[in-house]
């Protein structure tokens, strides 16, 4: 399990990778590329961030635990993880995207929490162990309502 004290050192790298990029950037002589390009280096630092921290998320959920215990293991973390970026970096460019990251991430681990569980039993006889797949009750719903404007259009066609 990934601890702690690994996930500030490697957003501590992630914004180094950030920095050498912007390097690249400022090397640049065109204006409108060297936007372009800080705002996909900025999406790029939050998105490497957003999946460190995401992945200690998930390794605490794996254990399943009671969710009251989980949500305050990932608030905590949560804290600690902000608070490790604020030292890391005073830029309000990277910490913005270091806080961004943080708080999609904490969203996500609220999502893994709550996500239903569907256990697929393997036969005994098989010497396989059951698989845990997880699915978050909101995709159902979305899939429904695009199939029902789907059919709105069919009956158009029919009375036309």
């Amino acid at each position: 399990m990934e601890h702690m004290s690994e996930v500030i050192p490697k957003i501590g790298l992630a914004i180094e990778g950030y920095k050498a990029r912007q390097q690249d950037i400022i090397g640049l002589g065109h204006r409108a590329y060297k936007d372009l390009f800080a705002a996909a280096n900025a999406s790029m630092l939050t998105a490497v961030v957003q999946r460190t921290i995401l992945q200690t998320y998930s390794e605490m959920v794996t254990v399943t635990p009671p969710r009251t215990s989980l949500l305050a293991a990932v608030s905590q973390q949560h804290g600690e993880i902000i608070a490790g970026c604020r030292v890391l970096t005073e830029d309000d460019d990277i910490l913005s995207a270091l806080i961004d990251a943080a708080n999609a991430a904490t969203t996500e681990a609220f999502h893994l929490i709550y996500a239903e569980r569907l256990v697929v039993a393997a036969s005994s006889g098989s010497g396989v162990n059951a698989q845990v797949a997880l699915a978050t009750p909101e995709q159902s719903p979305a899939r429904k309502t695009r199939r029902a404007v789907r059919k709105p259009a069919s009956k158009k066609t029919k009375a036309a």
